[in-house]
């Protein structure tokens, strides 16, 4: 038996009929495939929907989360090129973030040690905001992972890797 039981397979019928369908279009069609990226593209929307929403009560989004944590856990400041490249986002849309955050109140910009650069710092006010959303965040994960087993999420952990050396790959060609 596998790690995750068969059991638990909860794919609307409806859905596999349509799978099904496409496979005898296309007899290279891989339904499996194509079965476990509809389940994972799914599922990380509403894990995403549900995180923003909870995010929003909070003035933030998960792209603002994205560069506040690693601010307040660096704790000193970083450039705004940094921040992109950490957050997966262009320079030009980590401008975008960095205005709003700012016009917040969350962070300002500095001086940096290098002088023709500008520095990233976490405001008191955005060290209390993360302070007090990250616990109701991290509680939520939890909630939502608490389905599968420590040993599952290793294997899940694994899995998505793979998926994104995939992607790499993908990229690439």
């Amino acid at each position: 038996m596998s790690i995750i039981d068969s059991s638990d397979d909860h794919v609307p019928s409806e859905e596999m009929d349509k799978l099904s369908e496409l496979s005898k279009l296309y007899p290279d069609f891989n339904i499996d495939c194509m079965r476990t990226s509809v389940l994972l593209i799914r599922t990380s929307h509403e894990i995403f929907n549900e995180t923003s929403t909870l995010l929003a009560r909070h003035g933030l989004s998960p792209s603002k989360m994205r560069i506040l944590v690693p601010l307040l856990l660096r704790k000193k400041p970083l450039l705004p090129s940094d921040l992109a490249e950490y957050s997966g986002v262009t320079r030009s849309t980590m401008t975008g973030l960095i205005n709003g955050l700012e016009k917040d109140g969350l962070i300002r910009r500095g001086a940096h040690e290098d002088r023709r650069m500008t520095s990233i710092h976490l405001t008191d006010e955005g060290k209390q905001l993360i302070h007090s959303t990250l616990p109701v965040y991290m509680k939520q994960i939890d909630q939502l992972m608490s389905h599968i087993t420590e040993d599952e999420q290793k294997v899940l952990h694994r899995l998505l890797y793979k998926i994104q050396a995939g992607l790499e790959t993908s990229k690439q060609s």
